[in-house]
């Protein structure tokens, strides 16, 4: 039963967008300064994150946040530098901008980046007679990585955990330069992670864990980190995202029966309507009909 449950987890655990989706719906009503950038607005909603673009390849944004003053901002993480960073940022920007006046909207589209400590403070302005790309940056270097991870074990000893704390211990893996720093510090966030008293709390800082080290991590932290995680609310989550979208792969024939299958699970579970349309891809009519169905058998 147990190499079972460690499959599941495997299934999921190479799907970002499980922990990513997870992370930033418990970001909604954090401010962005908690990322060390300087903005104070607030997020508000999570946004669809592919740019599917005409005779391009799919892009995928790290962030797309809603901000309370209605504007957003694409959030990407990055452990290297490169001027042609500058090129795919502003192919974001596009693809955003798209995707909204196809709706006749026009919001203010802000890019940000959060560096690794690998990269020391650069120009973050990518000038052209036509245009500019304005990127607003968030540094790692320099940070104080001992310090940051004294005063969270202080906070978690004391039962004293804020959002700025909990985001600390999030990022604290990034702080730190090289290979192997970074996979002992992703080891040791973990750690202190499970002992966070409020579940909630262990579960957002471990899901920001896994979403912001997923450029860095080896494959030897990571399977550490998939039999850690077993026991924690976030692999419980692992392991049923990967058991829906697992069984939702199954041979053509199959699938039709399968969907309407778990559609009744989830309806069982008192699972939202939109999770359930998500996860097993029937249709709101199918949804509707399947509802009927059962509470005529209740």
């Amino acid at each position: 039963m147990e190499k079972q449950e460690n499959k599941d987890i495997s299934i999921a655990y190479q799907n970002k967008d499980i922990v990513s989706k997870y992370f930033g719906d418990k970001l909604k009503g954090k401010k962005l300064s908690l990322f060390g950038l300087t903005s104070e607005l607030k997020v508000v909603d999570i946004l669809p994150t592919n740019l599917p673009l005409v005779k391009a390849n799919e892009l995928r944004i790290d962030n797309l946040f809603e901000l309370e003053d209605g504007s957003l901002v694409i959030l990407d993480y990055e452990s290297t530098y490169k001027k042609s960073d500058f090129i795919k940022y502003g192919s974001y920007i596009l693809g955003v901008s798209e995707r909204y006046l196809k709706e006749n909207k026009e919001p203010d589209i802000h890019m940000m980046v959060l560096y690794t400590a690998d990269i020391e403070k650069q120009d973050m302005v990518f000038h052209k007679s036509s245009c500019d790309i304005r990127v607003e940056a968030s540094f790692l270097v320099g940070t104080d990585s001992e310090k940051w991870k004294n005063e969270v074990r202080e906070c978690i000893k004391n039962q004293e955990f804020t959002d700025e704390m909990a985001m600390r211990l999030v990022l604290l893996p990034l702080t730190y330069k090289g290979e192997e720093e970074k996979q002992t510090a992703i080891r040791e966030s973990v750690e202190l992670a499970r002992q966070i008293p409020d579940k909630d709390i262990e579960s957002f800082v471990l899901s920001g864990i896994l979403a912001f080290t997923d450029k860095v991590i080896n494959e030897k932290t990571r399977n550490h980190i998939k039999e850690v995680l077993s026991m924690t609310q976030v692999g419980k989550m692992l392991k049923d995202e990967g058991r829906i979208e697992g069984r939702i792969e199954g041979r053509t024939e199959e699938r039709i029966e399968l969907r309407n299958e778990l559609a009744k699970e989830m309806l069982a579970d008192g699972k939202p309507d939109e999770e359930i349309l998500k996860y097993s891809k029937i249709s709101k009519e199918r949804l509707a009909a399947l509802k009927k169905e059962l509470f005529q058998k209740a």
